[in-house]
């Protein structure tokens, strides 16, 4: 099996925000197969040989394949236009876009359905859609789901792993058993939900305590409902962990629970949680749901606190569920969540070896 060559295009306006860590880690690993892959769309070292030039740099480079993120942006129009010219096939890879989220994103996203859209839905040849709410709005956005590939995962098992102990948590005096929350702590995630689901529920014991971990202008609010509640000395608020503190937050964390039905979770907090054996509680529509339905935790019936009360109560209840979800967790990551297990499954795609979710037009290299 000869090499690809494979141009990245990226997005450089969102790319701290939207793909880049992705793209970078996914890049690596195509490199170490033996393909030739470069990045275009983004300042020189944002991923392994990247360069900010798109259209002209792409085509300078000749690829068998063009593989996108950011449909909705400059990089996806762009990428169309060339793999059209080029005649070669184009991946795009795509990351749930909450609808509240930064101003710019909403206005490009407006853009980017209204003026580039519909180029994109000509040419992409498949989309990796690489959480529940990607798959969810490239249907919405009109791309058939047999074109559409549920990529979940991309996390380094290096540094996310089982039984490491948080200074972090050993700094705040948190002991026993934890029920962790990350992300931002902004109107409509669920938090306001989650910290009454706990009062009512894991609030009065001594054995736990809630952490909520993140920053965000709902930060002083959350921490006045904890008073209001009662449940000060058992809710604990850490703003802005550094993220060389996440895996060992994670990890040290007995559940982790995402309550936002709107799909901004925190990617990589959660699929390192995973990693690292933690269970994961969420709601319909949470970013990871699709994982948790698949034995690594407890979906809510949905996202109100009476629902999310009860998920907590069942899993506060019984540790050998909790060990369970763990091993299922620790296993799905080995076989489908670790960057080297991605990797193999987009590169499959690209080959079109993928049985079912193989598209039509994709290089067949012997």
């Amino acid at each position: 099996m000869r090499s690809l060559r494979i141009a990245l295009a990226l997005n450089p306006f969102t790319l701290h925000r939207r793909g880049g860590d992705h793209a970078r880690a996914l890049a690596r690993e195509l490199i170490s197969r033996g393909h030739a892959v470069r990045g275009f769309g983004a300042p020189p070292g944002a991923i392994p040989r990247s360069g900010r030039s798109l259209m002209p740099g792409i085509g300078g480079f000749m690829p068998d394949v063009i593989m996108a993120y950011d449909g909705l942006s400059p990089a996806g129009s762009h990428s169309a236009a060339m793999a059209r010219r080029l005649n070669v096939p184009l991946f795009m890879f795509e990351q749930g876009f909450p609808v509240m989220g930064h101003p710019v994103e909403r206005v490009m996203r407006f853009v980017g359905e209204n003026l580039w859209g519909r180029r994109l839905r000509k040419t992409v040849e498949h989309v990796v859609a690489i959480d529940d709410l990607a798959l969810r709005q490239a249907q919405d956005f009109g791309i058939e789901r047999d074109k559409i590939s549920l990529i979940s995962g991309g996390v380094d098992q290096g540094n996310f792993r089982r039984g490491m102990q948080s200074h972090l948590l050993k700094r705040h005096g948190v002991e026993g058993l934890v029920v962790l929350a990350a992300g931002g702590f902004q109107t409509g995630r669920g938090l306001e939900k989650l910290v009454q689901a706990y009062a009512s529920t894991l609030g009065a014991s001594e054995d736990w305590t809630l952490v909520l971990a993140g920053e965000g202008p709902e930060m002083s609010n959350l921490r006045a409902l904890g008073n209001i509640k009662g449940i000060a000395a058992r809710m604990i608020l850490v703003e802005r962990p550094r993220p060389e503190e996440l895996p060992a937050l994670v990890s040290a964390a007995t559940l982790m629970v995402d309550p936002d039905g709107s799909g901004r979770g925190p990617r990589r907090t959660t699929l390192g949680g995973l990693a690292s054996g933690t269970p994961l509680l969420g709601v319909p529509g949470s970013l990871q749901a699709s994982l948790v339905e698949r034995g690594v935790g407890m979906l809510a019936e949905d996202g109100s606190e009476a629902a999310l009360a009860h998920i907590l109560r069942v899993a506060a209840s019984d540790p050998g569920r909790r060990a369970r979800w763990s091993a299922m967790a620790q296993s799905l990551t080995a076989e489908e969540l670790a960057w080297e297990s991605v990797a193999t499954r987009v590169e499959q795609l690209l080959l079109g070896e993928s049985g079912n979710s193989s598209p039509s037009g994709a290089l067949r290299i012997a």
